[in-house]
């Protein structure tokens, strides 16, 4: 008995400290992204409208999703006006809402019902922005099996006993939010920039732990707004930078791949040597190419030092190799709007 206690306390030790957890790294990007035309002075005044929603309305709360994009787009829009001293002047939605109550927006592509253009000149806007967001979820439900008994470990560290298990319930979640947004003449509804972004997808598992595992549903995944919220201002900013500056900021964890020079590439990563970890990162992927953390790694390495082909490059590998990991595509969609 004193055997069995004993090797069950060293197996619950090595599992509460991960057998030696392997180093990762944060690494932060900020970007201030100039148009190539900027905003003609003629469509400064401009009225921003709600968003139209489509997709699994059931999934998500269709009229705050409505309203907190168009509040996203003119939050954006006043940080450019302020921190730029461009003479934006955004309509008052709360009015606007009233005065375009039962009207026939179709002309514009916004809604199903009324004549926008002239009440859009009522208000004193000279451009309208309106969006479309599209959100779709689709969810998985599957079992899993977890050790739910002590006398598991000490079978497991040759102490005798069997190893009782419980079957619990796990979930897969992905989510794909598609955007597009327009800015239109509000005179003649002629377009002056648009953006009809790809489908981004955010994909997670609830795994279950093999021991002592509870149920793993999407309770315990990334809150359904904030992945909403993620994608939509990421669209957002590669439509604004059309027309006005614009800044992108990115917070990315970098974790080790299995071969050590993996594990030395994280801890350049630490102190900001990106030449030393992306040597070290190319080093692990020459004796490992399957290894996507290390590739990612590289990647995030050749975007701070300034080389986007070789992220780009980096970021579809190891995206290639675990397609359902959100951060590849969020990372290749960054390059691709800073590029």
């Amino acid at each position: 008995m004193k055997r069995i206690g004993l090797l069950t306390s060293i197996g619950l030790i090595l599992i509460a400290t991960g057998c030696g957890k392997k180093p990762s790294a944060i690494v932060d990007f900020e970007y201030t992204l100039q148009p190539k035309e900027p905003l003609a002075e003629q469509y400064m005044s401009i009225a921003v409208y709600d968003a139209r929603m489509a997709g699994d309305k059931g999934e998500f709360d269709e009229k705050k999703w409505s309203e907190m994009t168009a509040d996203l787009v003119q939050y954006h829009l006043q940080q450019a006006a302020e921190n730029y001293e461009i003479p934006i002047k955004l309509v008052d939605r709360e009015h606007l809402t009233i005065t375009m109550e039962e009207k026939d927006l179709a002309a514009a592509d916004i809604t199903d019902a009324g004549d926008e253009i002239a009440s859009a000149q009522v208000e004193g806007a000279t451009a309208i922005l309106t969006s479309e967001v599209t959100v779709k979820v689709d969810k998985q439900k599957g079992k899993g099996r977890t050790v739910s008994s002590i006398g598991g470990f000490a079978g497991r560290w040759g102490g005798g006993g069997h190893a009782g298990s419980s079957e619990v319930d796990k979930e897969s979640r992905n989510i794909t939010v598609t955007c597009a947004f327009a800015l239109k003449d509000a005179a003649n509804n002629s377009a002056i920039a648009a953006h009809n972004g790809k489908p981004a997808q955010h994909y997670e598992r609830g795994k279950t732990s093999p021991f002592f595992g509870g149920s793993k549903t999407e309770s315990d995944m990334t809150p359904r707004d904030k992945v909403i919220g993620e994608i939509v201002e990421a669209e957002l900013q590669k439509f604004l930078v059309k027309f006005v500056p614009t800044e992108v900021t990115a917070q990315v964890t970098v974790k080790a791949g299995a071969h050590e020079m993996s594990e030395a590439g994280v801890r350049s990563l630490r102190i900001e040597d990106y030449e030393t970890a992306l040597a070290n990162f190319k080093a692990a992927i020459a004796e490992e190419p399957d290894d996507h953390k290390s590739c990612f790694g590289a990647g995030v390495c050749c975007e701070k030092l300034g080389n986007m082909d070789d992220a780009t490059k980096y970021y579809k590998t190891a995206r290639s190799i675990k397609p359902k990991e959100p951060v590849y595509g969020e990372s290749l969609n960054r390059v691709s709007t800073v590029g």
